[in-house]
């Protein structure tokens, strides 16, 4: 268990639920959605070495430029065949080193990294103030952040209820993710030297994870 009493997840022994997981992920993944698009233009501008923790199947690989440096940190191993199989699939592949590591502990020295970056992470991380921690330490002074996060609705919403009421089993079905996780507050909790953060409402169609946060921050 980590500090939050929670059992730390063992991917090896979830390898079917993985694959499941790592289809719908395939799946709900839309270039018209404006997450995507932020993600392809933040992305796309990064350059050096950048991190990204929990790349999953490898749905941001096709933003990076083909300069980057780029250091993959996925524990689970069904995603890791799935990460490095896209890269592959690529025109003009990413430099891609893809390590069985947790975000909790990247094992990368301080100041190391241009640039991380963390997509719908953080609402499924054993300890997601420990990963924030780590992403702000393997950043130089300057070096930026770029997030995603679903969020917790509205209070009061149908969404809301929606949310509650699917809290189990959509914790069990994506490997223990929260559909209510306040990521904004906790990424504030932090020092940046600069945040930027914008609220996006996908609509109905995304169901209980259309309350979403894209932005970046900057140490």
């Amino acid at each position: 268990m980590n500090r939050y009493g929670r059992d730390v997840i063992d991917f090896e022994r979830r390898r079917i639920r993985s694959k499941i997981e790592a289809a719908l992920l395939d799946a709900g993944d839309d270039d018209r959605s404006p997450v995507n698009r932020f993600k392809a233009e933040a992305i796309a501008r990064l350059s050096g070495r950048v991190v990204e923790l929990g790349p999953g199947t490898g749905v941001n690989l096709r933003h990076y430029s083909p300069e980057v440096e780029l250091i993959a940190v996925e524990p689970n191993p069904v995603m890791r065949e799935r990460l490095t199989a896209a890269n592959r699939a690529l025109e003009r592949p990413v430099e891609l080193d893809v390590r069985d590591l947790r975000g909790e502990s990247i094992a990368l020295d301080d100041g190391w990294a241009d640039a991380v970056v963390a997509t719908l992470l953080l609402c499924g991380a054993d300890d997601p103030e420990q990963v924030i921690h780590e992403a702000r330490r393997v950043l130089r002074p300057g070096g930026q952040l770029v997030f995603v996060e679903h969020v917790a609705a509205p209070p009061g919403t149908t969404t809301a209820r929606l949310q509650r009421a699917l809290r189990r089993p959509h914790h069990w079905m994506f490997n223990g993710c929260r559909t209510d996780h306040d990521a904004e507050a906790l990424l504030r909790s932090f020092e940046w030297s600069s945040f930027d953060v914008e609220n996006i409402d996908l609509g109905s169609r995304a169901v209980y994870v259309r309350h979403q946060i894209v932005g970046t921050a900057v140490r």
